[in-house]
């Protein structure tokens, strides 16, 4: 029982002491995500409409039995013994029959198309879910770099608070000593109280967002690992915004799924026509019957006669249906299968034009993101040492206190700005492979490895961009230029289980690294007959229809 305890214990401040990371965080969601698990079990439904419509095609065997007792009681002028006895008489008979009928069909077109159309059906499914993989991927992702996001916001608020807390303080001690007015007070008081209010509205939206992570994973986690300010900025590679539509057009999922959609709308148009079509099939039967009867005068005693019998019979013919007239149903239900393809095409468009958009605009947003990352750091740095000067100025009295806390929060908006900016670029990365159709769990492991071991609750003094120099910024500057020569992710193999993704992770070094396409990467595909089963799917297994 101790040893339970302490077993107990042991694990619970391991798990209290350690901060989560990306890849721990998406193991958990691809476990417990409803959304994905969803996309599973339809998938698995879609992919049986396969068999299904095979069936129709292939042999079907049937065996009927059917036993019988049959007793008829006879009077009257009949041509039995009654008739010579005037006496009524009974007939007892028992028997069985017994069929096997064997159907085969030699040409149904309707069946066949059904049958096309479920293999349609049934690719689509597997992109279908293949694209729901990677959206949790994404998914997972923002709600991760979202908490990240928000707790350096609440650094930013609780060290702007801070600072406006100190500047109270000491217009306060100037007040009583006659150096300050009242209205000084009032108005770094303003400053304050909404620093305060901040700094409540930065918790309350932590605590949201964690919340909102708990919906995808189903665990609560108090800490993340967070971003390490040393994480690699660089550009798409190749760096060209039309090979990366191409890719896209090529191998998205969604698109994939779409055309197969389409095709399966198609097939439907064929198989409503055949409702036009004569269908002919082959049928054997073989029947056995038996029976044995038992005749009795009721009036004479030991007149009992009986009998017996047992007959065999083979039967094998050929059935043609030619369909004449069905009242223009049909018809009707071809024209309304052409419409739906119709809206299967549009469909395929649409999707076609909104996954074109979106690796477009990730691509220019990543381009511009690197940029912006670079300005934000220099815009930390100015507006800090701008709020130095104008400190120091309001000290000797060459600076109001209304410029000083304007540039406090010129401060607080530059470093709010920095963390929007960060976990923006690295959101787009994943969009950028997700538009391409070329995301897999093993991106978020290569991003695992730009975070920290540590928890994402270091105040905002003690960040890397409120202590840069310019000559670190320079630095940061030609490692981001070295960095374009490098590749992402690496050529691997995509990683198969949650389970291998962080045995992996260990081993990962971190390495500076770059976007770049893989085409034909695995998939993973999650099944429901095991705990965590998946099959890999090969974006050249379906070519577009």
């Amino acid at each position: 029982m101790k040893k339970t305890l302490f077993l107990s214990a042991l694990v619970l401040s391991i798990s209290t002491t350690h901060a989560a990371n990306l890849v721990q965080v998406f193991g958990q969601a691809l476990t417990n995500d409803t959304i994905y698990k969803q996309a599973v079990s339809q998938s698995l439904a879609n992919e049986e409409g396969v068999p299904i419509s095979l069936g129709a095609l292939l042999p079907g065997a049937a065996l009927t039995a059917s036993p019988f007792v049959q007793k008829t009681l006879e009077s009257g002028p009949v041509a039995t013994l009654s008739q010579q006895s005037g006496s009524p008489t009974r007939f007892t008979q028992r028997g069985y029959q017994m069929q096997l009928s064997i159907t085969q069909t030699i040409f149904d077109f309707g069946k066949l198309a059904t049958f096309m159309g479920a293999r349609a059906t049934a690719k689509q499914a597997d992109a279908t879910l293949n694209a729901a993989l990677q959206n949790l991927i994404v998914r997972v992702a923002q709600a991760y770099f979202q908490v990240l996001q928000d707790q350096d916001n609440l650094a930013s608020a609780e060290s702007s608070k801070a600072a406006y807390e100190k500047q109270l303080d000491q217009v306060n001690q100037q007040y009583k000593v006659g150096l300050k007015t009242i209205t000084d007070v009032y108005t770094a008081e303003a400053s304050y109280d909404s620093s305060v209010a901040n700094v409540i509205a930065a918790k309350n939206q932590i605590a949201i967002d964690k919340e909102n992570l708990r919906v995808i994973t189903g665990v609560f986690y108090p800490d993340l690992s967070k971003l390490s300010e040393q994480f690699p900025l660089v550009s798409p590679q190749p760096n060209n915004m039309d090979i990366w539509v191409t890719i896209a057009q090529q191998q998205n999922w969604s698109i994939k799924a779409a055309q197969f959609a389409a095709d399966a709308a198609r097939q439907n148009i064929k198989k409503q026509f055949a409702g036009n079509l004569p269908s002919l099939n082959i049928q054997g039967n073989y029947t056995v019957n038996a029976s044995r009867y038992i005749t009795s005068n009721v009036a004479l005693a030991g007149s009992d006669s009986q009998g017996s019998s047992k007959s065999h019979e083979s039967q094998l013919m050929l059935n043609l249906s030619v369909p004449l007239f069905a009242g223009g149903s049909v018809i009707a239900e071809t024209n309304q299968a052409q419409y739906q393809y119709q809206v299967a095409q549009q469909q395929l468009e649409q999707t076609l034009r909104n996954t074109i958009n979106q690796a477009r605009q990730n691509y220019l947003d990543i381009t511009a993101e690197i940029s912006k990352i670079q300005a934000d750091k220099r815009a930390i740095i100015s507006a800090r040492s701008s709020y130095e000067g104008l400190e120091e100025g309001y000290r000797i009295g060459t600076e109001t206190l209304v410029n000083v806390l304007t540039q406090q929060q010129v401060v607080y908006q530059a470093e709010l700005q920095y963390a929007t900016d960060r976990y923006a670029y690295v959101n787009n990365l994943l969009a950028l492979k997700q538009a391409a159709g070329t995301l897999s769990p093993q991106d978020l492991a290569t991003i695992n490895v730009w975070l920290s071991d540590n928890p994402a609750t270091t105040p905002s003094k003690n960040t890397v961009a409120a202590n840069h120099s310019e000559k670190q910024i320079k630095k940061s500057e030609k490692t981001t230029h070295i960095m374009k020569k490098s590749t992402w992710p690496p050529n691997k193999p995509a990683i198969t289980t949650a389970k291998n993704i962080m045995k992996t992770t260990a081993h990962i070094e971190q390495k500076q690294i770059i976007i770049k396409p893989a085409e034909n990467t695995p998939i993973m595909k999650k099944t429901m007959k095991k705990k965590i089963h998946f099959c890999a799917i090969n974006t050249k297994r379906y070519p577009p229809p």
